[in-house]
């Protein structure tokens, strides 16, 4: 809501009716675009939200790469039949590039979608992970068959 109003009961009046935001006159154009910047990525999570519900629902419970099993329900990765001790991030790591099985994904991509916006680190996280997962669920991880390195782009999981 743009206004020439701004005492603090016409704020909380415009915000109770139904405003997202309340910017009263004289206002910067910054400021603005800030705000609707801002309001435009709430949006986006949401439906990210939303459609990462949608998904789950129509994800099946257990995803199968010959003898490595990925169960979402029980949140645990099997390699021939064992349970392999994966930590949270790692197994977030794999059920996210089981979903996208051939499609090479980059580290910013993953970054993204499996530590999320409000990460602060450097993007060699992801290389560490992968390399721990490498050393769980390869026969030769120095060698590895189910998680590719594109140079220069990213990673690929094989299965």
């Amino acid at each position: 809501m743009l206004t020439a109003r701004d005492d603090e009961i016409d704020r909380v009046v415009g915000l109770e009716v139904g405003a997202d935001d309340y910017l009263p006159k004289p206002f910067s154009m910054r400021e603005l675009i800030a705000r609707v910047k801002a309001l435009l990525r709430r949006v986006r999570l949401i439906r990210e939200e939303v459609g990462t519900a949608a998904q789950a629902a129509d994800q099946p419970k257990t995803m199968v790469f010959g003898n490595l099993e990925i169960d979402l329900s029980r949140r645990e990765v099997r390699l021939d039949g064992k349970v392999l001790a994966c930590k949270p991030k790692e197994f977030e790591l794999l059920t996210f590039m089981g979903q996208h099985k051939g499609r090479v994904l980059t580290r910013e991509m993953i970054l993204e979608q499996v530590w999320g916006w409000s990460f602060v680190g450097d993007s060699r996280t992801v290389d560490v992970h992968i390399r721990w997962l490498r050393e769980k669920i390869e026969a030769v991880p120095e060698f590895p068959q189910r998680i590719i390195t594109v140079r220069g782009a990213g990673y690929r999981f094989e299965g």
